[in-house]
């Protein structure tokens, strides 16, 4: 399955009926999402700059319980389990 982002990313997004589609809720219950962005360290020695560097890696966070919801993470590889709703 394809996270879409944007509507206008929607494949066929004129033959698109929303009102079929189910809606998803995190683990806890919760539907109300917000975007955040979690950041991740490159050394210098993997750095192509041969400084280090933060590179930002975008997630969502359900508003309910304030963790990754876990039908988001399983694509997201490596995210701390702490992090994660149950």
């Amino acid at each position: 399955m394809q996270l879409i982002t944007d509507i206008n990313q929607a494949p066929n997004p004129g033959k698109l009926d929303l009102d079929s589609l189910p809606w998803v809720s995190c683990s806890c219950g919760g539907s109300i999402f917000e975007p955040a962005v979690m950041v991740k360290k490159v050394s210098s020695l993997l750095s192509p700059t041969g400084k280090e560097e933060i590179v930002p890696a975008d997630v969502i966070i359900c508003k309910s319980c304030n963790k990754i919801p876990a039908f988001y993470a399983k694509r997201v590889k490596g995210l701390p389990a702490d992090l994660i709703s149950e």
